[in-house]
């Protein structure tokens, strides 16, 4: 089995709060294609979820994009749950409105 590789949680447009957006949960690089992914809103199972067509990549690797209409709230907590046999446990990848690394700001 191979586990899944990079899992991007990201919103459709630019996020601001109390604005009607789209989350989205991109999975790829796993095999077998049996993965349960969810999105969660602060722990609990979002309703109304989507799921587009499962697909492989240039590798013959499964991917498969996960996504749900939302409207971000101040101290609401997103997160894409994944679980798949080569995990062992599933694993959660968190959404936030600003995501930088702290390299990535510039120094003056």
């Amino acid at each position: 089995d191979l586990g899944p590789g990079p899992v991007e949680v990201y919103s459709r447009r630019h996020a601001k709060p109390g604005e009607e957006n789209v989350l989205n949960c991109f999975v790829s690089g796993f095999h077998p294609p049996k993965i349960e992914i969810s999105l969660l809103k602060n722990g609990e199972p979002m309703s109304n979820v989507q799921y587009a067509d499962m697909s492989f990549n240039d590798k013959w690797y499964f991917q498969r994009l996960v996504y749900a209409d939302f409207t971000p709230e101040k101290g609401d907590v997103y997160s894409c749950r994944v679980a798949h046999s080569a995990l062992g446990e599933p694993q959660f990848f968190r959404w936030g409105i600003v995501c930088l690394p702290l390299q990535a700001l510039p120094l003056f």
